[in-house]
């Protein structure tokens, strides 16, 4: 995954500046993530850290932890599996390709909606429903090429 935002090494600073220690578990999660080159299972982060000898435990935790500060997001949960990735702010902004076949998820790079339909679009939110759209994700749906 290309990071186009804030340089996401400096997790660990910021999780002690909030007065958190950066255990050898929570180092190991953030620096999977940051190596994945796309959105990752529980399972796929739990299996990149057995050398490092972390439990399934400990994964789960510090995803939700990492999640609750707004470092990690849920990128995708469908075919009863939730995939995880660094937040916006450490990716920039970009889009998710989701396989129907195999669940695979793949990230497309930048936002592939024009300004002018995103304008539109808000426009049009604005005055039926009352609603002011301050941002978006973009999920599309079908089928990859092993699939296929």
């Amino acid at each position: 995954m290309a990071t186009t935002g804030t340089d996401a090494r400096a997790i660990p600073d910021l999780l002690a500046r909030r007065g958190l220690r950066l255990t050898g578990p929570r180092r190991a999660v953030i620096d999977a993530l940051i190596e994945g080159a796309a959105p990752l299972t529980v399972a796929e982060i739990h299996r990149r850290l057995r050398a490092a000898r972390v439990n399934l435990v400990s994964v789960y935790r510090t995803l939700r932890l990492l999640m609750d500060l707004g470092f990690v997001r849920l990128a995708d949960e469908s075919r009863g599996t939730q995939r995880f990735e660094l937040a916006e702010a450490y990716t920039g902004h970009h889009h998710h390709l989701v396989c129907q076949g195999c669940g695979q998820v793949e990230d497309v790079e930048g936002c592939w909606l024009e300004d002018k339909m995103l304008e539109a679009l808000n426009r049009r939110l604005r005055r039926a429903r009352r609603f002011r759209v301050l941002a978006h994700e973009l999920k599309l749906l079908g089928l990859c090429r092993g699939c296929a």
